[in-house]
């Protein structure tokens, strides 16, 4: 008797050994942190986009004509940077464009492959010129340019 419950208890310590216990990870491949060994999504997953806002030749020319000489971009409360207003642009600016002028930053989140980006263009004394929301996708860029219908439609609106 001692015998069988000696092997039973060595039979059980062997195969609950090799069970194979699971391991939480981020599972989607579009996320910057995937984890090809993850047995499980965890909801770690932590995803990234690029941003860029800049003023088109219109836009920089209605804002520079209001004496403001800068405009700062905030994602909701944190500023992400700051553009001149007396230069802008005649076309499209794409994130991999290296002009230094307009506001280029990668947007971090977690969790879902999308997400809003809630965002502001403020002059120097924190008044709001225009404000906006905007869906971001993972590994993607959103490329925002003002102009100056869209400053004025807004500020008639506000």
């Amino acid at each position: 008797m001692k015998k069988i419950i000696y092997v039973s208890i060595i039979s059980a310590l062997v195969f609950s050994a090799c069970e194979k216990s699971e391991t939480g990870g981020c599972t989607d491949h579009y996320a910057i942190n995937y984890e090809s060994w993850a047995d499980y999504d965890d909801h770690s997953c932590l995803y990234e986009a690029d941003v860029v806002f800049y003023l088109t030749v219109a836009g920089a020319q209605y804002i520079t004509n209001q004496n403001v000489p800068f405009l700062d971009v905030y994602i909701g409360n944190d500023l992400a940077g700051s553009m001149p207003t007396n230069a802008g642009v005649q076309s499209t600016v794409l994130c991999d464009d290296t002009d230094p002028d307009p506001v280029h930053f990668i947007y971090s989140w977690e969790n879902d492959i999308s997400t809003t980006l809630t965002w502001s263009v403020r002059d120097l004394t924190g008044y709001i010129w225009y404000e906006g929301t905007d869906i971001v996708v993972a590994n993607n860029c959103l490329s925002l340019g003002l102009d100056d219908n869209m400053i004025k439609a807004y500020q008639n609106a506000h």
